[in-house]
Parts: structure tokens; sequence; C-alpha cells
């Protein structure tokens, strides 16, 4: 018994301080998903991206998704999209990101052996591909003054039957939120 004790607290001891609870602050919209074309909806996302280290720098992306039971097994009989632009207007500073992808992207059917939150089709665009990143500067930056931020992405979806295409603009106020979140402090160094 003494043994297990023992073994139990070296465990502790040895984890200890590895979380720790940090301040994380974001941009939400009161109703986070907005219903669009034929049973498409779009959210927005702009969250730190590093929370322990207070920083302004946010991640800032739209999703589209389409749930399962919307989606043709035959995916040359689903809506294809292509998202066209994504803004962020922060004060009076707009950051945005032109997609330069010109292709269309047909909806497919996920696996249905998938769990049901990997049973959508989603596709998204960021304001800034990971890729380019150097410095960190390339994020939005969001300063702590700031309480409210504006989401504009452009979209456009081609109708199977008769390749129509349809383009519209989501526009979205976005406020901000901070929560608390906890931290694996062993695993970021």
């Amino acid at each position: 018994m003494f043994i297990k004790k023992l073994f139990l607290l070296l465990v502790v001891l040895l984890f200890w301080g590895c979380y720790h609870q940090c301040k994380s602050r974001r941009f939400v919209a009161d109703d986070p998903w907005i219903k669009i074309a034929e049973n498409w909806e779009v959210g927005f996302s702009v969250f730190n991206w590093d929370p322990c280290e207070n920083g302004d720098y946010f991640e800032c992306a739209t999703v589209f998704h389409l749930e399962q039971n919307f989606l043709d097994k035959d995916s040359l009989k689903n809506m294809s999209i292509h998202i066209d632009s994504l803004y962020l207007e922060v004060g009076d500073r707009v950051y945005k990101r032109i997609n330069e992808n010109k292709n269309f992207d047909r909806a497919i059917r996920a696996n249905e052996n998938n769990p049901p939150y990997l049973q959508l089709y989603i596709n998204s665009l960021s304001i800034v591909s990971r890729d380019s990143v150097k410095t960190g500067k390339e994020w939005p930056l969001i300063p702590r003054k700031i309480k409210k931020v504006i989401a504009t992405a452009y979209v456009s979806f081609k109708y199977p039957d008769d390749d129509r295409v349809e383009s519209m603009m989501i526009k979205k106020e976005l406020h901000e939120k901070n929560e608390s979140v906890y931290v694996d402090g062993c695993m970021m160094h």
C-alpha cells in the first residue's frame, strides 16, 4: 500500500505545473451558424492562435458545411462551392484574402463509418495561409480595446443540373468572448 501511495505522490509531483489555466480571447457571433443556399451553413472562426501568450494576433477563417443527409451518393449531382474571398474589419483596418484557386469544389459524401462530427462536407478559407507565415506578424492584429469585429465572406455555388453560378456575400458581426482554457505546459516546451 505504501508503494502505491509513494508512486501516486511521485506521479503528482512529476506532473505538477504541467497543466495551467490561460485566458483565451475569441470573437463569436450570437448565432454561430447561418443557413444559406440549399441547406449550406456558414460560420466564422476568429480566435487567438496562442492563448497563453496574451498576444493580439488572431486566426480568422470562414467555414462552410453541408450535412451528410443533404448530399447525394453520386457526387456529380451535388452542388459545388468556391469561397471567393474573406475580409475581417478590425476598427478602421481591413484584412483580406482572395482565393487564388479558381476551381469549384464539388461536395462529396463522407465515409458513413465516420463518427457523426466527421459526416459533414466542409470547405474553409483562412485570412492567412499557414504556408506563408514567417514571423507571426502576418496574422490579423486585434488590439485589446477592440470588442467587436466584422467578418465578410464572398462565396459562389455552382448548380449541378445547369452549371448556373450563384454568388453571395455573408457578413456577420462578431463580439469578444473571454474564457479560460487549460493548456498542457509540459508538451509546449
